[in-house]
């Protein structure tokens, strides 16, 4: 595939290189030449250094050409304008970009910007973003939550705890501790080691399970690895942006909402737009501040800011103060490499939430949900189908297939029924196959196993 990236920025560049290794042919356009000479130095691309908006600078990226263009500059304006241009040199080409102004996103400003000559594909990472702390909230213990199955099924990732009633014991218990639920540990990581479990396997403290049950079951399985969690009531926003601002519409009138902004017009700005919110003028990195907020009283605390360092350090030192849970955002692959989870509960790295959307629309009708997680694996949603006479994985129980070493077919979903994969499932066609897969390097020799 002929694939135009706007922008040589992290985000832009990330995907590149992870686009090229999948085989697709890249162009990549920006106005810094030493964004683009660092970017072809490591990566085997096409650069066009220009504004991605001008009619001549598309035209030597060879825009007739191209399948899919992908905007991920600084600027809004300069992608919805980019796109506009890009239909109007090939209306065929399908147009993607990363949209943050909320007012782009609702109402007449979403359609003139999805209009006729438009962006085919919206990706916003506040709105991914957001969406996916909400959900952590909502299920405590949950460190990562993917939803699959038009949300009907949901693979999750906890840390077992110690004295919880399944750890130090075999996997092959679970399903004897909760009966009534179905469910599957598809991989466990045990000190940055990744495990694809047998039932005779022994889930230890601190391991990073990976487990895949129906959605309304989450809180069932987490129990069993984390004991009883205690819902939050009081949680503490550092960081009024975008991120923080929709969180807190997103979680007033259910939690006790504390937001703590250093810029001053911003908090006169939230305290306008939000309701119930408590507003705070300060650093969030500063223990006083903290203290006389109670931040030993507090459930859950998210810094979401802008600047990876000041959300390391105040999530570290509102965990060490008392904050029941810490969670930060964190774009630079260097700082998640340094943190524990003693130190920050959650992490979430808001670049791997854009690529892996990008992905998702990318993937061809076979890949239905792309999420990527740990730098490294990916957890797919893939449709089972024979062709050319050939069957695949059509007919077959799950023992029968071989898949590359950390591969785990995890739930099969079919004409609204779920069933969690065991050893002598069968597949049948069309059947969506919920996937993990420890190293993104073998995705393609799955998909063509799966999707033969």
């Amino acid at each position: 595939m002929e694939i135009l990236i706007l922008g040589a920025g992290q985000v832009g560049t990330e995907l590149s290189e992870l686009l090229t290794n999948d085989g697709h042919n890249i162009t990549i356009v920006d106005t810094d030449a030493d964004r683009l000479q660092k970017a072809s130095s490591h990566i085997d691309l096409k650069t066009v250094e220009g504004n991605a908006s001008y009619p001549k600078v598309l035209e030597q990226a060879d825009i007739k050409n191209i399948d899919v263009a992908v905007a991920m500059m600084e600027s809004d304006e300069v992608n919805i304008i980019a796109c506009q241009m890009i239909k109007l040199l090939n209306k065929d080409t399908k147009t993607m970009a990363r949209i943050r102004t909320y007012e782009y996103l609702k109402g007449k400003g979403k359609q003139i910007v999805e209009g006729e000559q438009g962006i085919d594909v919206i990706i916003s990472p506040e709105e991914l973003i957001t969406a996916q702390i909400c959900r952590l909230i909502e299920n405590p213990g949950a460190t990562q939550i993917m939803d699959f199955a038009n949300g009907k099924v949901s693979m999750v990732s906890v840390k077992a705890k110690e004295g919880a009633p399944i750890t130090g014991h075999k996997v092959a218990e679970l399903r004897q501790h909760i009966p009534k639920v179905d469910t599957r540990i598809a991989a466990i990581y045990r000190e940055d080691k990744v495990i694809a479990p047998k039932g005779d396997d022994i889930v230890e403290t601190g391991d990073e399970v990976f487990f895949i049950t129906e959605s309304r079951d989450i809180k069932k399985v987490i129990s069993e690895l984390r004991m009883k969690e205690i819902a939050s009531k009081t949680i503490m926003i550092a960081g009024g942006g975008r991120i923080g601002r929709r969180l807190a519409e997103s979680l007033e009138g259910k939690f006790d909402l504390k937001i703590i902004e250093l810029n001053k017009d911003r908090c006169i700005y939230l305290s306008e737009k939000l309701g119930s919110s408590l507003v705070l003028n300060g650093d969030s990195s500063d223990s006083a501040l903290l203290e006389e907020e109670n931040i030993e009283k507090t459930d859950f605390f998210c810094s979401v800011t802008n600047d990876d360092e000041a959300n390391v350090m105040s999530s570290m030192l509102a965990k060490k103060m008392g904050a029941k849970k810490s969670l930060s955002l964190v774009n630079k692959n260097a700082y998640l490499d340094l943190i524990s989870k003693e130190q920050i509960d959650i992490t979430i790295n808001p670049s791997e939430i854009t690529i892996g959307s990008i992905l998702e629309n990318l993937s061809d009708e076979s890949q239905l949900k792309t999420y990527s997680f740990k730098r490294k694996g990916e957890a797919v949603e893939l449709i089972a189908t024979s062709r050319n006479g050939y069957p695949g994985v059509v007919g077959k129980q799950i023992d029968q297939i071989e898949l590359p070493k950390g591969c785990v077919i995890g739930a099969i979903f079919s004409e609204n029924a779920i069933k969690i994969a065991h050893h002598d499932t069968k597949i049948n066609e069309n059947d969506h196959l919920i996937t993990f897969i420890a190293d993104k390097k073998n995705l393609e020799e799955v998909t063509d196993i799966i999707c033969s």
